[in-house]
């Protein structure tokens, strides 16, 4: 394992907590649909997003392509913030602070689309 400056370590904290919020938006999106608990979902590993994939069937067709490609992003996304972190145990893992933030940027950005869609649905009225 590399020896991990101060800010690196800062940026895993943020690239951490961007992903978990970014799994909690997920699992609220398919709790929604369900009627489940988000923090259910959100406890097993991988289950947020899976769970919210079954949750494109209900998205209005004006942001049903939208909503599935956000969902296709936050895979790569949480894909690539986990490659980040296991990299660092890896002899020809180089991963640096600007690396991690530019990831944790990337998950946040996609955090912030998809609760605008969410909201944007709760303001629309029930035909």
């Amino acid at each position: 394992m590399q020896r991990l400056t101060e800010e690196t370590v800062l940026a895993v904290g943020r690239l951490t907590l961007a992903a978990a919020e970014l799994e909690y938006v997920l699992a609220r999106v398919a709790a929604d649909q369900a009627g489940d608990d988000p923090a259910t979902l959100f406890a097993a590993p991988g289950a947020s997003l899976l769970a919210a994939r079954g949750s494109v069937q209900f998205a209005s067709a004006d942001h049903h392509n939208e909503f599935s490609r956000l969902l296709d992003s936050a895979e790569l996304y949480l894909t690539q913030s986990q490659r980040a972190v296991r990299a660092m145990w890896s002899e020809r893992g180089r991963v640096d602070a600007v690396t991690i933030d530019e990831i944790t940027g990337l998950l946040l950005r996609c955090r912030d689309r998809l609760q605008a869609l969410v909201d944007e649905a709760a303001r629309r009225p029930i035909a």
